[in-house]
């Protein structure tokens, strides 16, 4: 047996004048109107009936009460009636999963809803919220930071997963590096199968063998002479040093050692101081190079030469070179 009681109260005029405080208030937190807390009753009932007299004003104290209640038949006792009595309240949707776990961010994430489309979940929550007859700004506020919360909550689990994998991944990597591995057994050749040779075959074997080794020692033989009479052919030039034939022609301009041009050079001065009534200088031994020497290079190489010879003879005390000033002639004297 069901019965269904819907209390209705109505006020055709509204005599706050009469009213105490506490229904003053009670009146306004029942339509939304806030009265400060220190406000007087005077003030109070100027606040309601400025609030009244608005002609979209809306008394939410008239509204019936929506509730239902279920009676079993056959209990004749109050308490159990009592007992048996139960409240249906129409719940909102978002105090129904899953849109309930947007309004704790703690049980969302003990539900690991973080981990499953939270955006297509909010997205949701939000077109509900839009389709509602009054939107509740409050819930909606709620829900946007939960949903914030879940989501850093979201990007911060996979950023220390992935860190952990990392570790993981460099810890296995350095075991690789510094662990130490048995080789393998290497695998052995198969030696070939032992052939029985005749007495001709094993001989010109040895033949062969015996021949090569005397080939090879007489290759050694020879390439030991080379080096050898390349050695000594060295060390007899270093005895007469003398320059090679390409190398002297270039410094003295004939195919002659050091010794033989500066002998020359010593000859030549003696005879020029005889000429000259034992006088000589550098200008003389100029003149004699430019009466034999036609070319402009020849007569420059050649008096390079010349100088070199009157340096070497003087510091082997065979000349005597003076010169007053420099850049001037110089004098030249036999010791």
């Amino acid at each position: 047996m069901r019965i269904s009681n819907n209390e209705q109260n109505s006020y055709k005029e509204y005599k706050f004048n009469e009213w105490t405080v506490k229904d003053l208030r009670d009146f306004a937190s029942k339509n939304s109107i806030k009265i400060p807390s220190k406000a007087k009753k005077k003030d109070i009932v100027e606040l309601l009936q400025n609030v009244v007299s608005h002609p979209d004003f809306i008394d939410r104290s008239q509204e019936p009460e929506k509730l239902e209640e279920e009676l079993i038949a056959g209990f004749d006792d109050e308490e159990d009636l009592a007992l048996l009595r139960k409240e249906k309240v129409v719940l909102k949707f978002w105090q129904k999963p899953p849109f309930s776990s947007l309004l704790d961010s703690e049980l969302a994430k003990e539900s690991e809803i973080a981990f499953y489309d939270l955006a297509k979940l909010v997205d949701t929550f939000f077109d509900k919220m839009l389709h509602e007859d009054l939107i509740n700004y409050k819930i909606s506020g709620i829900a946007l930071k939960t949903s914030a919360t879940l989501h850093h909550y979201k990007i911060s689990s996979i950023i220390k997963e992935e860190e952990q994998i990392q570790k993981r991944e460099e810890l296995e990597r350095f075991r690789r590096k510094h662990s130490r591995t048995i080789p393998k057994a290497l695998p052995q050749p198969i030696s070939p199968k032992m052939q029985i040779a005749t007495k001709e075959e094993l001989f010109d074997a040895m033949r062969s063998a015996i021949i090569e080794v005397m080939q090879n020692k007489e290759k050694l033989r020879r390439r030991k002479m080379r080096r050898d009479e390349l050695k000594q052919q060295k060390i007899q030039m270093k005895s007469k040093a003398q320059l090679p034939k390409e190398l002297l022609k270039h410094i003295s301009g004939r195919e002659q050692t050091v010794e033989e041009l500066h002998e020359s050079w010593y000859n030549r001065i003696k005879a020029t101081i005889k000429l000259n009534n034992n006088e000589s200088n550098f200008f003389d031994l100029a003149n004699i190079i430019k009466d034999e020497e036609k070319s402009r290079l020849g007569r420059k190489f050649s008096l390079v030469r010349m100088f070199l010879a009157l340096m070497f003879l003087s510091t082997g005390n065979k000349l005597i070179l003076s010169q007053d000033e420099d850049f001037q002639n110089i004098s030249i004297d036999i010791k």
